[in-house]
């Protein structure tokens, strides 16, 4: 069990949906504006968002995610620099990018990047022991036991997730108000790694020391 977590610790699975935040928990789903909500509501926290920026050069968490997750790793996508997440306008964080590390980031790092803000500013190297970003796509190639899932763009996929989620947590995952039902779907693979988290029998992309970033945080994706 991670220093410092209770023997029983609440854990919550987290991913960024429309209303805010989609939080998954022992309890069921409910949907919170802010984050900082969830981190002092819970004791073990897995979240589907950046924690700790890069520099100049991708994160080797996202590469060896990546790799874990061929052919699909295409789900993983860079975290955008720390220069660029103070930017106005997607115009303006490419032209950061490139600045830093001679690339422009994608739109869907963009689109992320308010949430990646509001997180930046709530959590800090103190956290690591109970707050880990991880990737709903890796949890749920682990919770199938490394066998590849159809995509969850397709029906056939959505249903080989909800079928992990009803395996693993005895519920038919549906969508509050505020949330899809891929964000709830997601949340539970992130809550069913963060209760490996607790229980330290989780994997970390990068395997071995992960780096930290300028603020100190670990960059790193746990399963």
């Amino acid at each position: 069990m991670p220093r410092s977590v209770r023997p029983d610790p609440r854990c919550a699975g987290v991913d960024g949906c429309p209303g805010g935040w989609l939080v998954a928990s022992r309890d069921g789903v409910s949907v919170v504006p802010l984050i900082g909500t969830v981190i002092n509501g819970f004791d073990v926290i897995g979240i589907d968002m950046p924690i700790g920026l890069p520099v100049d050069r991708p994160r080797r968490s996202d590469i060896e995610a990546r790799q874990y997750l061929r052919p699909r790793g295409s789900t993983v996508f860079p975290a955008p620099p720390r220069a660029c997440i103070g930017a106005t306008e997607y115009a303006q964080a490419c032209a950061l990018a490139r600045r830093a590390t001679g690339k422009a980031i994608s739109i869907q790092a963009w689109n992320i990047v308010p949430k990646i803000v509001e997180l930046d500013a709530c959590v800090s190297p103190g956290h690591e022991h109970r707050v880990a970003e991880m990737h709903p796509e890796c949890s749920f190639l682990m919770m199938n036991v490394g066998v590849a899932l159809t995509s969850k763009h397709v029906s056939l996929g959505r249903e080989q997730r909800s079928a992990l989620v009803r395996q693993y947590f005895d519920v038919t995952p549906t969508a509050p108000r505020g949330a899809r039902l891929d964000d709830v779907l997601d949340a539970y693979a992130l809550l069913w790694s963060a209760e490996r988290f607790a229980r330290e029998e989780h994997r970390t992309f990068p395997a071995g020391d992960p780096d930290r970033d300028g603020r100190g945080l670990l960059m790193r994706i746990v399963v």
